[in-house]
């Protein structure tokens, strides 16, 4: 029998805590060719698109927004940014760079950023303001000179911020999209042990299942490999579910 390992499923997504920053940046190097500069003694990570247009910066910044990516397009019109605070899941950040490494993304027609949140019973306004259905997720949108930002923040109440994604009113809308149908999704987070420290215990459902090891060491590769063969355009590979042990209590 292959050796097991625990692993803990997180709900709602929002409140997983930050998990591993792996989960975005290696995929952006490995398998979309973003290329990183080398700073050994900065704690920073800083990763660009090919044509240069495109930058990821993950940098601590005690107050202000971890993760910000900025996008030059050649002129005021066409330049964006997007950032995302310390305690961010990932997996919603990873759901921006995926699509922004999509080779598809251009083709896609501009999409409605609180519809999947309205499928899955989030409380939408015409104005953009949207709330989860646990009231710990907000987001609103302000107009000004005909663009539109967003704002979303998770708090669990009015003096414990979370995080918070800000996307600018040039970001394109199928990225801002990206963004909360992640945020929309009801299926739960892995974390390791380590990762569920320090997590609101009372706000959010926990179970553990033992998994194969070798499942959790090869989870990273494997989504390596997917967004490679979405670059070259190759059949990804198939999917093989972990087998796991019966679920122990929250």
């Amino acid at each position: 029998m292959s050796d097991m390992a625990d692993q803990a499923l997180v709900s709602p997504c929002y409140l997983a805590g930050p998990g591993d920053p792996a989960w975005v940046t290696v995929p952006l190097h490995e398998a979309t060719a973003w290329s990183h500069g080398h700073e050994p003694l900065l704690p920073r990570v800083i990763l660009s698109r090919p044509d240069q247009k495109t930058l990821l910066r993950l940098e601590p910044a005690p107050g202000d927004q971890w993760w910000r990516i900025t996008h030059n397009g050649g002129s005021p019109s066409n330049s964006w940014y997007a950032s995302f605070g310390a305690r961010t899941p990932v997996e919603l950040i990873a759901a921006v760079t995926d699509a922004l490494t999509d080779p598809a993304h251009h083709e896609r027609a501009l999409a409605d950023p609180t519809r999947p949140l309205h499928r899955q019973g989030w409380e939408t306004a015409p104005s953009g303001e949207f709330r989860s259905p646990d009231g710990i997720v907000k987001g609103e949108r302000i107009t000004f000179s005909g663009s539109s930002s967003w704002f979303i923040t998770a708090s669990i109440d009015e003096d414990s911020e979370l995080w918070q994604a800000r996307f600018d009113g040039r970001t394109p809308a199928s990225i801002v999209t990206a963004f909360t149908q992640a945020l929309a999704s009801r299926e739960p987070l892995r974390r390791t042990h380590e990762q569920t420290l320090g997590l609101s215990r009372h706000a959010i459902d926990l179970h553990w299942e033992q998994v194969p090891a070798e499942s959790v060491a090869f989870a990273l590769p494997d989504r390596l490999e997917r967004l490679a063969a979405r670059r070259t355009g190759t059949p990804p590979p198939a999917s093989q579910p972990p087998r796991s042990a019966p679920r122990r209590g929250r």
